[in-house]
């Protein structure tokens, strides 16, 4: 069929010229589609899991259907997508099926089937009413922009384009962004709007690059290559939009090349050789053929291997014309005649090429001297290219009229985004005002309640400060009382030991002198009673003096003083333990003998009261700390229950008196049958505070 339509075409070619069209032929009809690997085996992988979800099935063979399409075949590539839609069927969220229909509509575009394209796009966006997933509805009205646009439809094709990006202009759908930038870059480009042109390209490859994916990033160095090669074209005097088309062109297939086995539009390598070889030939020097051959070369090869026929036909129409420069025209016959295979091997012809190739199949007759052929091609050349120009005029007309529309609507859109833009100033006015106002009304409840806080605050501290002058009054008095006490305590030990202690022994010796002279036993036995009881009366006497003033206190300090306390009283049938640690004799004398009264006030109750077997007591000092423990083994007592009745003996009244003069704190810790521990703690001076 292929070779009938081409020799009906060309039906006066000679047997030669259809000799190189039926090898040509043979050629482009033993081409086999691309075989995927990585992406698609990875796919498979996760296809053939039990426990994928269908959500993640569905997923996975749209894109194992999208790889089928364009690197095996459209038919196998249906087939995949169909079972996908099929699946989807059970999810309650629509988005899969907005998303699957939408595929469907450009793969058909794709065969040439607008009809079923059309209703596929119904299906799409019937599913797309039915789901909130913007970035599933944005991608079924890009697909819409995408299929008027290839309908010769501009303006729905940006009206699609520009909702599409107002439903993802806040997700994440960067891909799909990307996608309609495109787009419209290549819109903006058939219409000679290079600077618009160039923006959204730039817009193009910005989302591309946030996506990873590397289809999106070659179609992105196309889209800005194109850019700059149109602008190039416009200004030829900017070398530099020259040079940069070259840079994303040869970024592109270089890249292609190297990801052979994950990228899934590989058409887009001899696209992008072929641009970089129209490039060479047009605006480099002749001495770059070289490299326009290459890039000829590879696109021809490329392009044989994914059927991109297009690109075939205009890599071969300008190998033709080489040709034609060296005065090759046989290779130039052969050439063209590939051309003319390739631009009919489209579903539909290109328009476009056809008039090149009449032209110059032309040439040819004419530099042959088939000057009869040479005039049919040329005047097929005028009818192919007069309908081309009526064509072409009418779509720039549409265009032209869609160019409008669009930056109509874009300037709507600038509009609207100024307006929302100032809105949200606006509302983020309100709301600055509205938290101020809040703030302040936080701030005076605060202020007053800190006020009212502070208020209480100089109530208690008044009432601190009143009781620590009442404390420091008492404590004055209690330490006036205490110094009274032990002046007392001193003059009547002295007044004692002196006086009636030189009276007693006075009399002693008297009555030793007595003694001698009674010679009645019975006298004398009587005198020796006698003796004995004074004897105890000055032991007792010094006893007295001692207690009330103790002489080793004033001359070697608490620790021995309490030591020989305890001593003293081993004799009284109740076992006294004492140990005196790491106490350096550096106390004030008035402390040091307040805290001996409080340890003789401690054991004496001790003995009295609690029926103790043994009494310990611990003398320690802590760096510039004094610990005065007490502990019995004895009945013990419920000082809660004390506590609450509230009567306390003249004993612990004294004792407390005495803990606070010193600044100090007093731990009881006493239950009845478990015995008493009572420990003082106290500064060694009065310089510091302890707490009580």
């Amino acid at each position: 069929m292929l070779f009938t339509s081409v020799y009906t075409s060309f039906r006066s070619c000679g047997n030669t010229l259809f000799l190189l069209l039926l090898i040509a032929g043979s050629c482009l009809g033993t081409i086999s589609p691309v075989q995927a690997h990585i992406v698609e085996d990875s796919l498979k992988l996760v296809l053939s899991r039990k426990d994928l979800s269908v959500p993640e099935r569905v997923e996975a063979m749209n894109k194992l259907a999208e790889i089928t399409f364009y690197r095996r075949g459209h038919k196998e590539g249906f087939s995949v997508l169909h079972k996908a839609i099929k699946l989807s069927g059970q999810l309650e969220d629509k988005k899969h099926k907005a998303r699957l229909y939408a595929v469907l509509a450009r793969w058909y575009v794709e065969d040439n089937q607008f009809l079923q394209a059309n209703e596929n796009l119904d299906s799409a966006l019937y599913y797309s009413d039915k789901t909130g997933d913007n970035e599933a509805r944005g991608y079924v009205e890009y697909t819409r922009g995408w299929l008027r646009l290839r309908q010769n439809k501009p303006r729905e094709a940006i009206a699609g384009f520009l909702e599409g990006l107002h439903l993802v202009e806040r997700e994440e759908a960067h891909g799909l962004k990307s996608a309609i930038y495109g787009e419209m870059s290549d819109a903006y480009g058939q219409w000679s709007d290079t600077l618009n042109q160039q923006k959204y390209a730039v817009l193009c490859y910005k989302e591309a690059l946030r996506t990873g994916d590397p289809d999106m990033q070659t179609y992105a160095d196309l889209s800005v290559g194109n850019s700059f090669a149109d602008r190039f074209e416009k200004d030829t005097t900017r070398q530099v939009f020259r040079d940069s088309a070259f840079y994303y062109y040869k970024h592109s297939v270089s890249f292609l090349e190297k990801n052979r086995d994950r990228v899934v539009h590989l058409t887009r390598l001899p696209v992008a050789a072929y641009n970089i070889a129209k490039l060479y030939s047009r605006y480099m020097p002749s001495s770059y053929e070289e490299k326009v051959r290459y890039y000829l070369d590879l696109a021809v090869k490329e392009a044989q291997k994914t059927n991109e026929y297009s690109v075939l036909a205009q890599s071969y129409i300008m190998l033709t014309e080489y040709a034609i420069m060296e005065e090759d025209y046989i290779r130039a016959e052969f050439f063209i005649g590939n051309a003319a295979i390739a631009a009919h091997e489209e579903p539909v012809v290109n328009k476009r090429i056809l008039p090149g190739i009449s032209w110059y199949f032309s040439v040819i007759r004419e530099k042959q001297g088939d000057l009869g052929e040479a005039l049919r091609y040329y005047k097929q050349y005028i009818r192919e290219y007069t309908n081309r120009f009526d064509m072409e005029r009418m779509a720039l007309a549409q265009k032209l009229e869609a160019q409008y529309e669009a930056n109509r609507k874009e300037r709507e859109l600038a509009v609207l985004q100024e307006k929302i833009t100032y809105s949200k100033k606006l509302n983020r006015l309100y709301i600055g005002l509205a938290l101020v106002g809040f703030i302040a009304v936080i701030i005076l409840i605060y202020a007053n309640k800190q006020r009212t806080k502070a208020m209480k605050q100089q109530k208690q501290l008044h009432k601190m400060e009143v009781g620590k002058i009442e404390q420091k009054n008492r404590i004055s008095l209690l330490s006036a009382m205490l110094e009274g006490q032990e002046q007392e305590r001193s003059r009547l030990a002295r007044d004692l030991h002196d006086g009636l202690g030189g009276l007693l022994s006075g009399i002693k010796i008297e009555m030793s002198a007595v003694k001698t002279i009674l010679a009645n036993p019975e006298g004398q036995g009587l005198m020796d009673k006698t003796m004995e009881h004074l004897d105890d009366a000055v032991n007792e006497l010094r006893r007295i003096a001692h207690s009330m003033m103790p002489e080793i206190l004033i001359r070697y300090g608490l620790g021995e003083a309490v030591k020989e306390y305890c001593q003293r009283f081993r004799t009284s049938g109740v076992r006294i333990e004492c140990r005196v640690f790491n106490y350096t004799n550096e106390m004030d004398h008035s402390r040091q003998m307040v805290l001996y009264r409080i340890m003789q006030e401690l054991v004496n109750n001790a003995i009295k009261h609690a029926e103790a077997s043994l009494i310990y007591v611990q003398l320690q000092q802590v760096e510039d700390k004094i610990f005065l423990t007490v502990e019995d083994d004895g009945i013990g007592f419920d000082k809660d229950k004390i506590a609450a009745t509230g009567k306390q003996s003249a004993g612990w009244t004294n004792i407390r008196a005495r803990v606070e003069f010193l600044h100090g704190s007093l731990d009881i810790l006493s239950e009845k049958g478990s015995g008493t521990t009572i420990t003082v703690e106290c500064l060694m001076n009065a310089d510091g505070r302890e707490k009580k």
